[in-house]
């Protein structure tokens, strides 16, 4: 931070709302009327308060389907400035005790509400994925993926249990799903979780809403199978993916097929067809890992760039 940016940062949290404020966006994006609803103040005294923060570099805005949402910025330096702040009050604050709290209450009741949405139940239902513990097959095969994941992208990120599962080993965490209720019991695992590193954006498979090369590690969850042109998809992944990352695909895997565009769906991937769409956007896969327990041919398969296996550094 230079002299400028450190007085406007000093000024903007010179505030004990706004200091609330931080300290709730720490732990998770919300929205002004959540935000709101813990303070209880007016709408228009939490949006000033929170346009301070933005002007001051501890807060962004940015807009999710039909609502706007706040967090804490993804610059290092920022953070770690919040951090400091937050970290000179006791850890049992009592109004930032009470204020996580009922932002918890809030989430949960949004979650619920959520959870009653037709979509919701039918597209969780399809992984079979409530949540992830260690000894489960798909955590440890997570595990067993090399390296840190770098700024990593999560298409279809669903309920959000593999996003938060692998927030710990990335710089920072994006899901994209295109169901606002997926989103909002995402948000919720998320926050109760204790991932501050973790956003959710609204987005499409096949138009990504991301710069090129704007990932390190881009993860295909259970879409592909559902997609009525996976070549298309694996296409647009690729085109967010950094020249040295890796696209990670989560899926069911079918027999071998003879047509590469005969259609997916319950029958699962075919794996010769996905090793002749990843190839066509440079990149190769590792053997799948085949996960127990779950529905037949789920599986975790690895890909990067083809380079990368002729030079031996991915076993």
């Amino acid at each position: 931070m230079n002299l400028e940016y450190s007085v406007n940062s000093l000024k903007a949290a010179s505030d004990a709302t706004r200091l609330r404020l931080l300290a709730l966006l720490a732990a998770g994006e919300a929205t002004v009327g959540e935000l709101q609803e813990v303070l209880e103040q007016s709408q228009p005294r939490v949006s000033r308060h929170l346009r301070i923060l933005c002007e001051g570099g501890l807060a962004d805005r940015f807009r999710d389907g039909h609502s706007i949402y706040y967090r804490v910025p993804s610059d290092p330096s920022a953070r770690a400035f919040i951090s400091v702040l937050l970290g000179r009050m006791a850890a049992e604050e009592p109004t930032i005790t009470a204020d996580s709290s009922k932002m918890a209450d809030i989430r949960r009741t949004r979650a619920r509400s959520a959870w009653s949405d037709k979509e919701v139940l039918l597209a969780s239902g399809r992984s079979q994925i409530p949540g992830l513990v260690a000894e489960d097959d798909l955590a440890v095969a997570l595990a067993e993926i090399p390296g840190e994941l770098g700024d990593l992208l999560d298409i279809g990120s669903g309920t959000g249990a593999v996003l938060c599962h692998l927030a710990g080993r990335a710089r920072e965490a994006t899901g994209v799903d295109i169901s606002p209720a997926m989103r909002v019991v995402a948000r919720t695992r998320i926050r109760e979780a204790g991932v501050s590193n973790c956003t959710l954006r609204q987005g499409d498979m096949f138009a990504l809403p991301f710069e090129a090369d704007s990932f390190d590690t881009v993860l295909l969850d259970q879409v592909l199978t559902l997609a009525e042109k996976p070549r298309d998809a694996l296409k647009e992944a690729s085109r967010v993916l950094r020249p040295a990352g890796r696209l990670l695909v989560l899926d069911r895997f079918g027999p071998v097929r003879a047509s590469l565009e005969q259609s997916h769906g319950l029958s699962g991937l075919a794996e010769n067809q996905l090793a002749v769409m990843l190839a066509e956007v440079g990149l190769r896969s590792s053997p799948r890992r085949d996960l127990a327990g779950r529905l037949p041919g789920f599986a975790l398969l690895a890909a990067l760039p083809a380079i990368e296996f002729r030079a031996g550094t991915y076993d």
